[in-house]
């Protein structure tokens, strides 16, 4: 007698293998984007600026203006993404992102390529990792928790590849010749493969988990849930980015000299590493992690400002730093996911982001001025409050979601 369950094997087989398929498809568009939309900027802005007789500080300039213009396009990003659809939006924003990459190779003074360089920002609003997570979660929000894990393990070699890969290039084509080929590499290889991806995307019908996750998460929005939830990963990304955009001074502002840049390279794998431990450790809640993210952040603002001067709490520091920043990647996408479930997910990570991405852009200037000011330990100190003010806040996310959960099982 034949069990019951062959025909479900081969069923459940092929959907795991078609997950895979989607999840690695996706990170593949993640890493063009992220490197022919971010990465390459720094490594092509000496010649640019030499072409065009401008400075690389002018060039850095209208960089930051043009992530803080696409920061605040996060909320109709979000908003966009629910009413037509993750894939659909994605789909334009590559086209959008070649166009714009393709009028930066052409450009003929300053004023086009800052245009090109704020097309290319706002482009990238509606491809970096927040908008892969809302396919994600449109696709198939039961197992997208799972997904988004070993999407950050894919998107994390982005740098790895491009940085080489840019400079590479640049000793065979001018400047010019890099974005052009990089145009075409959003729309001969990127494209394609989100049209391929969106295209077979699971219907509503075909989430198994969702009703699970539905009743896991607290499944009633509150305002004041969302709040806490935007405070505590705005101070979050606020110390992550005044640390790392300040990593080499502060490293130096210690004591370490040429063996600084050394040490920092622990960061790259500690992240990985947190990322597969999280990867096979997926009975963790959204909740516990982001605490654990927080927790490990704020410690190691606490261990380089008290034993910066010894190189086992240098290296402490490093490694906590990484392991914080690793989980913070996963936990922006499934922390709004557990405790709101998947209606409205684009919204609220496009409010989420508007506020955080925002506050990132100026950590590492105001970071800067506080150490110059007032010494490096103040400046730490000072993270280590924002880092203090991020584990407050998600604790009362925590404590809510649990009275709510305690009211509703009466």
């Amino acid at each position: 007698m034949r069990p019951p369950n062959m025909r479900a094997e081969p069923r459940r087989s092929l959907a795991t293998t078609w997950n895979g398929n989607v999840v690695a498809a996706l990170g593949a568009v993640e890493i063009i984007s992220y490197g022919t939309l971010y990465y390459c900027v720094s490594v092509v802005a000496e010649d640019i600026a030499r072409d065009l007789e401008i400075t690389r500080e002018w060039i850095f300039g209208c960089f930051s203006l043009a992530l803080f213009a696409g920061a605040l396009m996060s909320l109709i990003a979000g908003r966009l993404m629910d009413r037509y659809g993750a894939g659909r939006t994605m789909e334009l924003a590559l086209v959008a992102a070649a166009v714009s990459l393709g009028m930066a190779a052409v450009s003929w003074n300053a004023v086009v390529f800052a245009i090109a360089l704020f097309g290319m920002q706002i482009a990238a609003t509606f491809l970096f990792y927040e908008a892969a997570l809302v396919f994600l979660v449109q696709r198939d929000a039961g197992h997208a928790k799972r997904q988004m894990t070993l999407l950050t393990l894919i998107v994390g070699f982005s740098s790895t590849l491009f940085w080489p890969l840019t400079s590479l290039l640049l000793t065979l084509v001018y400047w010019r010749g890099v974005f052009g080929i990089y145009a075409g590499v959003n729309v001969f290889i990127a494209l394609p493969l989100m049209c391929a991806i969106s295209r077979r995307s699971a219907g509503p019908g075909d989430q198994n988990d969702v009703r699970e996750l539905q009743v896991s998460s607290n499944a009633s929005p509150k305002t004041f849930d969302l709040v806490l939830m935007t405070i505590g990963f705005s101070l979050t990304a606020f110390v992550l980015s005044a640390l790392l955009g300040n990593m080499i001074a502060i490293l130096l502002s210690i004591g370490l000299g040429l063996e600084g840049a050394l040490f920092s390279a622990i960061f790259g794998p500690s992240q990985v590493l947190i990322r597969l431990l999280a990867a096979f450790t997926g009975k963790i809640s959204a909740i516990r992690l982001t605490l654990l993210s927080c927790i490990l952040l704020c410690s190691a603002t606490m261990i380089v400002a008290l034993i910066s001067h010894s190189i086992l709490g240098v290296t402490a520091f490093l490694i906590l730093l990484g392991f914080s920043s690793g989980l913070n990647s996963i936990c922006r996408g499934t922390l709004p996911l557990w405790m709101f479930g998947q209606v409205g997910y684009g919204s609220r990570v496009g409010l989420i982001s508007v506020f955080r991405l925002s506050t990132a852009s100026f950590a590492p200037l105001l970071f800067s001025v506080i150490q110059n000011r007032y010494g490096v330990s103040v400046a730490l100190a000072s993270l280590s409050v924002c880092g203090a003010g991020s584990i407050l806040a998600f604790v009362l996310v925590s404590i809510r979601s649990k009275r709510h959960s305690s009211s509703l099982n009466e």
